[in-house]
């Protein structure tokens, strides 16, 4: 796969999201702010679209590979985009991720071989895209998040050749195009639903298969921000008796922009950067032995949960006294 044609594709994806957003505003697929948003003015949903589209110039570029892998991740999108116009029932939305994350098991070498483990992956295929869509919800997290894990993946590929290319290569095209809409003061678009969990399906689909073909699970941490965020904050959640499906402001990002009144593209840069370091560190620790890997796969997440518990106590405690400048 040479420069030329991730230049076509780069070409293909921006026109494709120009049409995109034309066609949201004249169908009023609006993103408009209630008490969970981040933002302050209505703004067009669904433009992680582009995602979805890539995987298909993808799919099409490499000869139909993956045909379960694609098959869950347009079923998964397509609910997704629904949700974005309708908002579905939850219970909906679950059973059509189990189905789409089954589907991505199938297209796994042998799956037979790990049906013991089905269920288990079921639930942790779905809690880790959830946790992507939870965490879209300021300018930029998204693209630069996506962008930090796909060019991490497709520096590995270049040495273990896990995947095909080409889903890398135009997912990160993709991310950069959503990102020049997306990753500025007032947002042109929003990734909505569909595009969160599209990028979350594709990363998990490339993390799985990453694991499989290095035996190493400490790859799994390529997404170590985004689950202490969502995660944790689950568990207060539920501490504090709350209803965890309904809206609220109170992830780690959420009260960076609410409570310190830092710009969006302030806190996606940060996550963004923490999660780049991490990547580092783990591309470093991969050839010095399991031992030292399964220091850092317990000395990560809790040094995580430490930064997140220590700063979430002095941010809770502070009343937001305006709202935060530099939404979308």
């Amino acid at each position: 796969m040479n420069w030329f044609v991730y230049s076509l594709a780069g070409v293909l994806l921006f026109t494709t999201e120009l049409l995109y957003i034309s066609l949201a505003v004249q169908f009023r697929i609006i993103d408009r702010p209630n008490e969970r948003s981040s933002h302050t003015r209505p703004t067009v949903r669904g433009g992680g679209i582009v995602f979805w589209v890539a995987a298909l110039a993808a799919f099409f570029v490499d000869g139909l590979p993956h045909p379960c892998f694609f098959a869950g991740l347009t079923l998964i999108a397509s609910i997704s985009f629904l949700d974005d116009l309708f908002s579905l029932p939850g219970r909906y939305r679950f059973l059509v991720q189990l189905v789409s994350v089954g589907l991505l098991w199938l297209d796994l070498p042998d799956p037979l071989l790990y049906v013991g483990w089905v269920p288990a992956g079921l639930l942790v295929g779905c809690g880790v895209v959830n946790a992507c869509n939870f965490m879209d919800g300021i300018n930029g997290m998204t693209a630069f998040y996506g962008l930090v894990n796909v060019l991490t993946l497709l520096w590995l590929n270049g040495v273990m050749d896990f995947t095909d290319p080409a889903l890398l290569g135009f997912s990160a095209a993709g991310l950069l195009v959503f990102a020049f809409f997306n990753a500025r003061r007032k947002a042109v678009c929003f990734a909505g639903d569909v595009g969160s969990v599209s990028l979350a399906f594709i990363l998990l689909f490339l993390l799985v298969q990453l694991v499989m073909k290095s035996g190493n699970p400490i790859y799994l941490l390529f997404l170590a921000v985004y689950g202490a965020d969502s995660g944790l904050t689950i568990v207060h959640r539920l501490l504090n008796r709350e209803n965890i499906f309904r809206p609220h402001k109170l992830h780690l990002f959420q009260l960076l922009v609410h409570r310190l009144h830092w710009p969006h593209l302030r806190v996606a840069g940060l996550y963004a950067l923490v999660q780049a370091v991490i990547n580092a560190l783990i591309l470093w620790l991969e050839p010095q032995g399991r031992t030292i890997q399964i220091l850092a796969g317990v000395a990560i997440p809790a040094g995580l949960i430490v930064i997140y518990e220590w700063s979430r106590s002095r941010l809770i405690k502070q009343k937001p006294q305006r709202e935060a400048v530099a939404v979308g």
